[in-house]
């Protein structure tokens, strides 16, 4: 009996072996058959070094932004139309316009597992207030209070029409319990500084080659995304690697390589306004830039249609003398125009006294040959070469003077040019962005600086005056005027030459993954770009 029970036994074992074996096999067969369901979703992607993407450690420029925007969250973003919700799901102010309360999310949380909550929003306003962040301006702010767990109160000191974008869509939230000890925040690059509630967490970055790995949020409150993986890394000919399949998207090709790629119809490519401004820049510390015809006289000398046709190949659009680009809702035509004139160029130098005395074919003032030194970068020798002719042809004597766009920057921050030609992003958005103009005086701590200048500035009290105004002004069509009165003051005074804004390009493989979009006024302070985070919710993976 015992035998016969024993047989039983091991029989029923070499079955059960046998079936476990089939259902193994069936298992791997199934995988086998369906590769898109374990398949992990990886984008790869062009993008230059921009630093350890923490919040005070990455670039200053507003790809750099971009890129710490993946993990850190702010209580308001923009998607496709403008405004919407993210930490914050719903927000209201007292009639005064100074005092906003921010509902939060109940279910946004830290990478590390920690809850997001109102303590983080406060200390991160304040934080960044006690310690300057290039991108945040905090000096309207006068209280942030924790009402409760998910409410916060932020009080401000002056009305500021650009609150709900250029603050509540730009702080970014950081924990609490991780930045509390943090004296040094430009020193911070561990690994938990980059714990945030963002869709994308940092896995890895190679500080030598410039890669960036982000890895899928899987918990993100605002939905999990549906790419797995992003890859980021420099290119040195990114056309070549998107035709090879090295990447998926390519955002660094050349205007006309973009081009190029969409006539022959392999590739989708969206192009948009690159809200990036290319100007010319005077250091009014040279006793001639104060006078407000000279540069007037180069304007009218700069042939600006014939510079984006030949120079850029048409990859920008002519300059406008009020500086807002044309596709901006605060854009105002009724400006003082410069249409191109070398003979008028001519007359305003001669009738303040600019004359070429010596006959040596470059004028004078003051006993002093105008010759100038021109710095611009590297890449844009091209058209600095076409402006010197330009100003050649007037009598003005340009040298051009060629350089790494890092040395350029140092230079114009320490006052150390006459002339640069230089140019920056975030140029959609609010307003506020006219800054750039007004006088430190009244700007400083309040609203960004873009590129900014040493030497000598360019001051305007009625300017100042208006721009403070409009700062103040929460009704939309009274706020227009005075931007537009704003507007009319740089076509006449001309603190800048703005020479052109450029387009930009996004080729990518819609076979793998669609939804692209470029963001209204760019994410942020104005960041132009179709590299929102949102897309990477929204969009479709093929």
């Amino acid at each position: 009996m015992r035998k016969s029970f024993r047989h039983f036994t091991a029989v029923l074992i070499i079955i059960l072996l046998s079936l476990s074996s089939m259902a193994c096999s069936t298992k791997t067969v199934q995988n086998q058959s369906q590769p898109k369901s374990t398949e992990e979703k990886v984008l790869r992607m062009d993008e230059e070094n921009l630093g350890y993407p923490s919040v005070y450690t990455v670039s200053s420029r507003g790809r750099g932004y971009l890129m710490m925007s993946f993990i850190f969250d702010t209580l308001t973003w923009k998607d496709e139309k403008g405004v919407i919700p993210l930490l914050s799901e719903k927000w209201e102010v007292t009639p005064d316009q100074k005092t906003w309360t921010f509902q939060l999310v109940k279910n946004a949380k830290f990478t590390d597992g920690r809850p997001l909550t109102a303590e983080d929003v406060k200390f991160s306003f304040d934080y960044i207030k006690q310690h300057p962040h290039p991108w945040v301006y905090l000096n309207m702010l006068d209280e942030v209070k924790v009402i409760d767990e998910y409410t916060v109160q932020i009080s401000l000191n002056k009305i500021y029409a650009p609150f709900i974008t250029d603050v509540a869509g730009n702080v970014p939230i950081m924990p609490k319990h991780i930045w509390q000890d943090i004296k040094e925040p430009q020193n911070f690059d561990t690994p938990e500084a980059v714990i945030g509630s963002g869709p994308f967490w940092l896995a890895s970055y190679d500080k030598t080659a410039g890669t960036y790995i982000y890895q899928a949020n899987k918990d993100y409150f605002y939905g999990e995304p549906v790419v797995d993986k992003l890859i980021f890394s420099p290119s040195q000919n990114s056309k070549e690697a998107l035709e090879k399949g090295e990447l998926d998207v390519a955002q660094r090709t050349k205007y006309g390589e973009a081009i190029q790629l969409q006539k022959e119809g392999k590739f989708k490519v969206i192009e948009g306004p690159g809200l990036w401004v290319g100007r010319m820049y005077f250091n009014f510390g040279v006793p001639e830039f104060n006078q407000r015809e000279l540069r007037q006289a180069l304007y009218y000398a700069i042939n600006r249609q014939e510079l984006v046709e030949k120079a850029s190949k048409n990859s920008a659009i002519a300059g406008n003398p009020g500086h807002i680009h044309p596709d901006s809702e605060w854009y105002s035509k009724d400006v003082k125009q410069y249409e191109y004139s070398s003979e008028k160029a001519k007359q305003l130098l001669d009738a303040v006294g600019m004359k070429d005395v010596n006959q040596d074919g470059t004028r004078d003032f003051q006993g002093k040959s105008m010759e100038y030194e021109f710095i611009v970068t590297d890449d844009r020798v091209n058209e600095a070469e076409m402006i010197k002719n330009y100003c050649s042809a007037v009598g003005i004597k340009i040298n051009v003077k060629a350089m790494d766009g890092q040395n350029l920057d140092s230079l114009m921050k320490e006052g150390k040019f006459q002339l640069a030609l230089n140019g920056h992003g975030s140029f959609g958005g609010d307003p506020v962005l006219l800054a750039r103009f007004a006088s430190e005086k009244i700007t400083q701590g309040s609203t960004p600086k873009i590129t900014t200048q040493g030497g000598k500035g360019w001051s305007n009290d009625q300017f100042d005056q208006l721009f403070t105004e409009q700062l103040r002004e929460n009704d939309h069509s009274q706020r227009y005027q005075k931007v537009a009165e704003l507007q009319k003051i740089i076509a006449e005074e001309l603190p800048t030459l703005t020479l052109y804004y450029r387009k930009i390009t996004f080729a990518y493989n819609q076979n793998k993954f669609d939804g692209w979009f470029f963001t209204k006024d760019g994410v942020a302070i104005a960041v132009p770009t179709t590299q929102n985070k949102l897309v990477y919710i929204k969009g479709q993976w093929k």
